[in-house]
């Protein structure tokens, strides 16, 4: 009877300490879970909860709106404020207890497995000023050349290919890069829109992964260009990389390599834009100097994305930041955002490998 009284508690504490155990050993992580029981969920949620035709977050939200209501009632039933000061705290401590071991148990867990930059031997570190330079160089070689592909001017560019058929196909072609990694390839994650427009960018977040739903979430509003990239960086999460860094390394791969120009163009040039950001980080008049040169085109299409990420201002980017930094941080990834800048370097050792 007392333990039915505080299961969530129990399960969240239990669930912190396995979480212990499992950040101590990455390799038996990986077996017991990534390998063995995340594909196993990730079968359940791709049978359910994905196949709704809307994000499944919606009928969360009402089951917590009800549990809310549930929760005022049952307090104004309780007659003496002993009972009530007893009440409340275990609710609180069940509730949290829930969410805590419903995360790990997910999804969090692959917080904890053997990375996916060791799983596939590379040796990512940060790269000097000349290298940098000659990095940025080459990717703005390839972005005139597959700029050029999808239109000859400096007009807008034409319009991305149809959004689910977008998903269908980075789904398919990460999925045979996972599998010939043998690495967490099982299942069939999606990205959905969220509505209302704007929501999600007002919070300081393009895209999400929800553990609790199975499904990624990317606002709707974005730029097209950055909808590809971003709905390709919430898939390399249902496949269980959680690494931010990681992740969009895994989304420029498949992106890069797509037969669809629109696709590789947006890989490439977010590459390029975090290259940019490094090398304005380590040389200003040197970043200043190359800007100038870099062509027309391209930096009108950087411009309109600018301009598009802009029009939508979150209410507190620095809460967002904080936040999300906090929570990687609380996670084990040790680089907190900065985890997201790690694309140049991933993308070089990987070049690197392969040549």
């Amino acid at each position: 009877m007392g333990f039915s009284r505080w299961v969530g508690g129990c399960l969240g504490l239990f669930a912190i300490v396995l979480r212990f155990f499992a950040a101590q050993s990455p390799q038996l992580t990986e077996k017991w879970y990534s390998a063995t029981l995340y594909p196993i969920i990730r079968g359940l949620l791709d049978h359910t909860l994905v196949l709704l035709p809307f994000p499944a977050i919606y009928l969360l939200l009402v089951g917590l709106l009800f549990l809310g209501y549930r929760f005022i009632k049952n307090l104004k039933q309780l007659t003496s404020n002993e009972r009530k000061l007893l009440f409340f705290p275990r609710v609180l401590i069940n509730f949290f207890g829930w969410v805590i071991f419903l995360f790990l148990m997910l999804w969090g867990f692959n917080y904890y497995r053997i990375p996916l930059y060791q799983h596939l031997n590379l040796n990512p570190e940060p790269l000097s000023l000349s290298l940098l330079v000659e990095e940025i160089e080459t990717t703005q070689k390839e972005l005139v050349s597959i700029r050029s592909a999808l239109q000859t001017d400096t007009t807008a560019l034409p319009d991305a290919p149809a959004f689910s058929l977008q998903i269908s196909q980075v789904r398919d072609e990460m999925k045979g890069f996972l599998k010939e990694w043998n690495h967490s390839w099982r299942g069939n994650p999606v990205v959905k829109q969220f509505q209302p427009e704007g929501t999600l960018r007002k919070l300081g977040i393009f895209g999400i992964y929800f553990p609790f739903t199975g499904e990624g979430y990317l606002d709707p509003s974005l730029h097209p260009l950055e909808k590809s990239f971003t709905m390709s960086h919430e898939l390399a999460h249902g496949f269980g990389i959680t690494n931010e860094g990681e992740a969009n390394f895994m989304a420029w791969l498949i992106c890069s390599e797509s037969d669809q120009p629109f696709i590789r163009y947006s890989a490439t040039l977010k590459l390029f834009r975090y290259q940019l950001n490094d090398l304005y980080r380590m040389d200003e008049e040197g970043y200043a100097l190359f800007v100038t040169n870099i062509p027309e085109i391209i930096k009108r299409d950087i411009k309109e994305i600018q301009v598009s990420n802009s029009a939508i201002r979150p209410y507190s980017i620095e809460l967002s930041r904080k936040s999300n930094d906090l929570y990687l941080k609380t996670q084990g990834v040790k680089e907190g955002v900065k985890s997201y800048a790690q694309l140049p370097m991933l993308v070089h050792a990987w070049k690197a490998k392969e040549e």
